[in-house]
């Protein structure tokens, strides 16, 4: 070997041990965080009246789907463009995020004042004091997610699993706090726990951050002139990772819809069942992602290893649910695994096809292509919901995963050309980040 292939190898042994480690932070990120929610919300039911533990969910709910949809693009952007920075990163990264916040915020605020409180959860959400406590929740949930986005290509995801494993730590403890000396406030006390968590976090990470890399106080100044340029791009990525998430979030209310409530509670927690099966390929595509803004050199090569992880993961996770799948929704109830079960094969089964998509998205992202790429996860995301919800109404729970599935596979034979032809190197990644075919 000569010292130019040794010195490619030891490169490429370096890339993929940043691109395991960001799969295992992004991971572990959602086995510890998935694993101390549990414990909080088995403590708030402990000690909190039930309706009030209705209520605070269904605004951490809210949350959750809010603060995402407000981030502009600006998270998966930044994955982009930090590793090509020589300077202004801190600058950029204080920038995005104060924007970030205040779209949060301001549509969070709104939407507390003019959506019926039903939706939203929070008792008086619809007066000023506790919309603006809903809307500083989003807003740092937002800014949160921003962060763990943006600094996945710099560190590989260990700032992302230090903050949320932070987040959950600080809240399970205000919630036992809480629970304590203000059980009276109810809902409005549990979702405090989550602002004040979400707060501490933050000041921890910022402070880690900027001892780390020596970041002058001065640099930390929002810029808005830093943002320029990016806005279009910002806006491409935000089209693209609203059309991936709104299936995640929209399949509970097309069950709820047109099954009912009931059917809706066993499809979620079969859909909340097979979310394992499908986090450890997102993981890995997510990486890739990162690993591939990084240094694109050596991108063919990091593909096929995510890829085949991935079937093999999935195909593995398949097998245990088939095993264990009926025994895991009994912890819910035994009517939950009567009628969940079948569902959650059927939902299991489709993660297949959401590896060719990921990676097929991950390979827009790193070679630029993300308008086109909007375009066309926007229409097979819609006929994701379409399908689920034919099949729904024609064959009940099994018929909307049935349904969903359907539209899973036509969306996978659709990506899967492309995805085929990097697997084989016909199509090269350029070091400028462009597809070559």
């Amino acid at each position: 070997m000569t010292t130019d292939e040794h010195q490619e190898h030891k490169e490429h042994r370096r890339k993929l041990r940043f691109l395991l480690r960001s799969a295992a932070s992004l991971a572990s990120t959602t086995v510890i965080t998935a694993g101390l929610g549990f414990l909080y919300w088995a403590l708030a039911a402990r000690v909190f009246p039930a309706a009030s533990v209705g209520e605070a969910s269904t605004a951490v709910a809210a949350m959750s789907l809010i603060a995402p949809l407000t981030l502009l693009g600006f998270g998966t952007l930044l994955i982009a463009e930090l590793p090509d920075m020589t300077e202004g990163r801190s600058t950029l990264v204080s920038t995005a995020a104060l924007v970030t916040g205040l779209a949060a915020g301001v549509v969070a605020f709104g939407g507390a004042l003019a959506i019926p409180g039903d939706f939203l959860g929070l008792p008086g959400i619809n007066r000023p004091a506790v919309a603006a406590i809903f809307a500083a929740a989003v807003a740092t949930q937002a800014v949160g997610l921003l962060l763990d986005q943006a600094l996945l290509s710099m560190d590989g995801g260990v700032i992302q699993l230090r903050r949320n494993l932070i987040q959950a730590v600080v809240k399970l403890i205000l919630l036992a706090v809480f629970a304590l000396t203000l059980v009276k406030w109810g809902a409005l006390s549990i979702f405090a726990s989550w602002l004040l968590a979400n707060v501490v976090s933050l000041a921890v990470i910022s402070v880690v951050l900027v001892r780390r890399y020596r970041v002058p106080v001065r640099r930390l100044i929002p810029v808005p002139r830093m943002l320029r340029g990016l806005h279009i791009n910002a806006a491409r990525h935000h089209v693209l990772n609203t059309a991936l998430l709104v299936p995640y979030f929209a399949m509970p209310i097309i069950a709820n819809v047109i099954l009912g409530s009931e059917m809706a509670a066993y499809f979620y927690a079969a859909w909340s069942v097979a979310s394992f099966v499908f986090f450890l390929p997102l993981s890995l595509s997510t990486a890739l992602f990162a690993s591939g803004s990084r240094d694109s050199r050596t991108f063919t090569l990091e593909f096929r290893k995510t890829l085949r992880y991935s079937l093999l993961a999935c195909v593995a996770a398949n097998l245990v649910m088939a095993l264990v799948g009926r025994f895991v929704l009994h912890i819910f109830g035994e009517n939950y695994a009567e009628a969940g079960f079948t569902s959650l094969i059927v939902l299991c089964v489709g993660g297949l096809g959401l590896i060719v998509k990921d990676h097929h998205v991950a390979l827009a992202r790193v070679t630029g292509d993300v308008g086109r790429e909007s375009l066309l996860v926007a229409v097979l995301s819609a006929a994701e919901l379409i399908g689920a919800a034919l099949g729904a109404m024609s064959g009940g729970l099994t018929g909307l995963a049935l349904g969903w599935l359907v539209a899973v596979v036509l969306g996978a034979v659709l990506y899967a050309p492309r995805v085929w032809q990097t697997y084989l190197g016909r199509v090269v990644v350029a070091p400028s980040g462009a597809a070559v075919p």
